[in-house]
Formats: structure tokens, C-alpha cells, sequence
């Protein structure tokens, strides 16, 4: 798919030549500051909005931002109405990791807990918001003067990922979410997730309690503690499956720096800015998409993705179950642990956007975050099966869905919702036929091909004019010249000039007729 946006001979960087647009667009991201970086990587979160190549480059973006001194960061607690010297009896004036939005500070709590505090950048909210205006401009000019731009609803999705960066900037939707999280999985042995300390934490600074662990994607580290890397990838994957199948409430951003293990490999995670929500019908539509692929059911994946989806146009159903069909064929006779869901998924996805069909922005979520999960859980164990794992999880939902009790209570709903119309549908008839006797009631018909027809009456309407204007000239003039033998009345030059006249009119007339091929 070209993406007309970005063109190659772009004179960002004379050493980006030759580089694929992909790269030369990470770049410009780069250059243009934080909230064009921070963008960049929400885009790289929705494989739904542009090519797998695009989203892969866009993960590589880097916050290229120097740390606020310490001095700064403590105005901004202080700002927040928060005194560093009782609620902290220490905090780290070197930062532990420092981004566009935020940087981060390990501290200690009064009680003794080591916690972090994550401290909002001072002057980002207000640049963020004067960026985010002046691309909804330039995406609505875009969307005036571009087919592409208008077919795919560029505004639409600077205003959709706009909202999701405006809520990562206020700490409190942060950690509201990672209350959620912890909830969730408060009873589960194999994740452990931060508490939030709320008395210490407000709209731009965040405290969570400090859990020490090893990166993820430090293998070696990991080894080195004599942890079991297979096990870890197993438990990882399951957690992702538990928080989409279970709870419907998923990290939407679970790259290698939101995930460490801890002690007794147990996994940590962090930073909850970006989640999802996904509910029990997205849920089912999704897992049939799923089970269709693993079927070779080529009419139920074109189905659920038909039903699913949200065309942007025409979709032809012949085409799009023809190349439904050839994405099965290559999985088909693979055996079930072997399947790359994975890439299936992405496959999905990029068929999805080759119709013009957008997938609910949850969807794309889920799959993304399936597909961060399984390159970090491959690396840890190179021979784990996603499928094997997600099975248990499709099979409870499958029993959930077809479940008595749940489709007896569907059915009630229906019932009740029968009863209802019963009971309105007399008294709403009423009221119509009441207005309709008061004469409130207008009946407005409208032609489909009405300016169609009127045009074509119009260019007839002229013609037919045409000619009895013509005629009238040709017979006025030979009556004209009728009216004597002499050749001085026919060398009069009213009467040369009618003949003319008539000629020229003859002459156009007969040539639009035989220009519309109706005669």
C-alpha cells in the first residue's frame, strides 16, 4: 500500500537517502519532539492503522531528551502540593530513566518502603495540546485535498490518538489503572504488580511502590540467577490470555522495559498508561476469527471478520474470501502447536486494511500486544506454542458463550424486550396517527436520480428550442427572399446574415446530437 503522506525524495537528512520511507519517517518523528515521538509510538501500538514494515520501525522510536535537573523536578512536587521533606525522606536527585512526558526518581516513604516517583515534565501538557490542535488542522486540510486522506479518516484517527495521549498525561487515569491490575491479579502467584501510594501521588506525580527485578530481555542476567527462561515464557503468555480472556482489561504496551522478574521468577509489571478494554463480544467475535483460522474455515473467518469490521467502502465479498482462502492454504496440514498464530493474526490485520475494513481499535490492541509478547516469550523459549497455551482459554469461552443458563438469559432479554414493544407499540401508533390528524406529520419524497433526470430535460428543453429558433430563421429568411424576382432584396446583408445564422445553428445542432450517440 503507498502511503502518499511521505514521499521518498523527502530532504530531511542528506545521509537518510537511499533509506526505506519507513526509517526516514522514524527519523522525522525523532526530530520533530516529544509529541510526535509519543504519537509515533501509539501508532506502533495499532498495527491496524498502517503496514507491518511501518510499525516495526516505529517501535525502534527513542525519546532523545535530556533529564530535568533535580531542582525542577522537586518545583513540580512541590507545585502539586506535596512537601518532599515529609512525604519522602529521600529521593534520588539522579533519575533512573527519563522520557518526553516523564522522568523517574527512586525514593523513600517515612514508613521506610523504597518506592519511585514518576514526575511529570513541566511546560509538556501544554506543548503536547498546541501540537496535537495544529495536526488536527493540517489532518483536516489533508482529509479536503486528498482521496486518501478523506477515504481513510486521517482527522479521525489524530483526534482518536490525541485522546489516548491526553490521558497518559494525567497519573491519576495511570493509577487508577494499576489499581485495577493489582486487583486482578492480587491472588494469582505469578505476577506481582506495584501499589500505587495515593497519598503521594497526584494528577502529574505518580508513587508506586519499588519492585527490584531483572529486565526481560537481559537473558543473560537471567541465567545467571538460574532462573528457568521457559518457564518464565510460558507464565508470560498465560498472563497475557488472562488479562484478555478473563478480566477484558489488558496492558497495551507490554515492551521489554514494562517487564522484569522478580525473585521466584515472579513476573513484574509496569507502567499502565496505555490499557485496553475489551468486552465479552469482541472477545467471542475475535476468538472466532481465531478457531475459523484454525478450522481452515474459510467462510467463518470471512464472516467474523466481515462482522467485525467496519468497511470504509464497497468490499467485494468473492475477493476477500479468495485471499481468506490463500492465507489458509498456508497453514493448512500444520499441526496445531505449530501454527504461527502470530503471524496469522498480522496477516489478518493487514488483509483487514488492504478492504478498507477497520477493526475495532481493542482488537488491533490485543493482537499487538500478542504479537510484543510472543517475539519476547519466542526469545525465551524458542520452541513455546501460543496456540497450546491459548486453547484452555478459547475452549472456557466457547463453554461460557453456549453456556444454559447464559443463553437462557439472552432469551429472557429478548422475551422482555418483546414485552415492551407490546406494551409501547399501541400507545406510539397512537401518537402517530394523532399528529397525522393534527397535520404535523410531513411526508418529504425524494427522487435518487431526480438532478439526473432534470439535467437530461434541460439539455432536450434546449435543443428543442434551438431548433425552433433555427426554423424560424430559415423560414422567416426564404420568406424574406420569396417576396421579389430581384436580386436586390437577396443581396441585402439581413437577409445574407439570416442564412448564415441558420447554417451555424444547423451546424452546431446537428453535431451535439451526434456527440450524445442519441439519434
Amino acid at each position: 500500500m503507498d502511503w502518499p503522506w511521505w514521499k521518498e525524495d523527502t530532504d530531511i537528512e542528506k545521509n537518510l537517502r537511499g533509506h526505506s520511507t519507513a526509517i526516514r519517517l522514524r527519523h522525522a518523528l525523532e526530530e520533530l519532539g516529544p509529541t510526535y515521538v509519543k504519537l509515533g509510538q501509539l501508532i506502533s501500538t495499532r498495527p491496524d492503522l498502517m503496514p507491518s514494515a511501518y510499525i516495526s520501525e516505529l517501535e525502534k522510536l527513542q525519546d532523545h531528551v535530556a533529564p530535568i535537573p533535580y531542582g525542577i523536578v522537586r518545583k513540580v512536587i512541590e507545585e502539586e502540593g506535596l512537601v518532599p521533606e515529609q512525604s519522602f525522606t529521600w529521593i534520588n536527585p539522579e533519575p533512573i530513566a527519563a522520557a518526553s512526558i516523564a522522568q523517574v526518581h527512586e525514593a523513600i516513604l517515612p514508613d521506610g518502603r523504597r518506592v519511585v516517583i514518576k514526575v511529570q515534565r513541566p511546560g509538556i501538557e501544554k506543548l503536547i495540546y498546541t501540537d496535537l490542535e495544529i495536526l488536527l488542522e493540517l489532518s483536516r486540510v489533508f482529509e479536503k485535498r486528498s482521496a486518501w486522506g478523506k477515504l481513510h479518516h486521517v482527522s479521525e484517527v489524530v483526534v482518536e490518538l490525541g485522546e489516548s495521549l491526553k490521558k497518559e498525561l494525567d497519573f491519576h487515569q495511570e493509577a487508577r489503572n494499576a489499581d485495577i491490575f493489582y486487583h486482578n491479579f492480587e491472588k494469582y502467584d505469578k505476577v506481582v504488580i506495584p501499589r500505587i501510594i495515593w497519598a503521594n501521588s497526584t494528577r502529574r506525580v505518580l508513587t508506586m511502590e519499588y519492585i527490584e527485578g531483572i529486565k526481560i530481555s537481559d537473558f543473560n542476567a537471567l541465567h545467571r540467577a538460574n532462573y528457568d527462561t521457559e518457564r518464565i515464557a510460558t507464565n508470560l503468555v498465560d498472563v497475557l490470555f488472562k488479562q484478555v480472556y478473563e478480566f477484558g482489561f489488558f496492558h497495551a504496551d507490554p515492551h521489554p522495559g514494562n517487564i522484569a522478574i522478580a525473585e521466584g521468577e515472579t513476573i513484574v509489571i509496569y507502567d499502565f498508561g496505555q490499557v485496553g478494554v475489551i468486552d465479552n463480544s469482541i472477545r467471542e467475535k475475535g476468538m472466532e476469527l481465531v478457531i475459523g483460522m484454525m478450522q481452515y474455515n474459510v467462510d467463518r473467518v470471512t464472516r467474523a471478520l466481515q462482522d467485525i469490521a467496519i468497511a470504509k467502502g464497497d468490499v467485494n465479498h468473492y475477493e476477500l474470501r479468495r485471499d481468506v482462502a490463500r492465507l489458509q492454504q498456508k497453514y493448512y496440514g500444520v499441526p496445531l502447536g505449530q501454527i504461527d498464530l502470530v503471524s496469522a493474526m498480522s496477516e489478518l490485520l493487514d488483509l483487514s486494511m488492504h478492504y478498507q475494513m477497520r477493526l475495532p481499535v481493542e482488537l488491533s490492541l490485543m493482537v499487538k500486544m500478542l504479537i510484543t509478547v510472543e517475539n519476547i516469550a519466542g526469545q525465551l523459549d524458542p520452541n513455546l506454542s501460543i496456540v497450546k497455551i491459548a486453547e484452555p482459554y478459547g475452549k472456557r469461552l466457547m463453554l461460557r458463550k453456549y453456556a444454559p443458563r447464559r443463553i437462557s438469559g439472552e432469551l429472557l432479554g429478548v422475551w422482555q424486550d418483546y414485552a415492551e414493544l407490546g406494551r409501547e407499540l399501541p400507545r406510539e401508533i397512537m401518537g402517530i396517527l394523532k399528529m397525522t390528524e393534527d397535520g404535523k406529520i410531513k411526508v418529504k419524497m425524494e427522487h435518487l436520480n431526480i438532478q439526473q433526470l432534470t439535467a437530461k430535460v434541460d439539455i432536450m428543453s434546449n435543443r428543442l428550442s434551438l431548433a425552433i429558433i433555427l426554423a424560424a430563421i430559415i423560414v422567416g429568411t426564404a420568406l424574406v427572399a420569396g417576396q421579389s424576382n430581384s436580386s436586390l432584396l437577396t443581396s441585402l446583408p439581413i437577409v445574407q446574415l439570416g442564412f448564415a445564422v441558420g447554417i451555424v445553428l444547423g451546424l452546431f445542432l446537428t453535431y451535439s446530437i451526434l456527440r450524445s450517440g442519441r439519434y
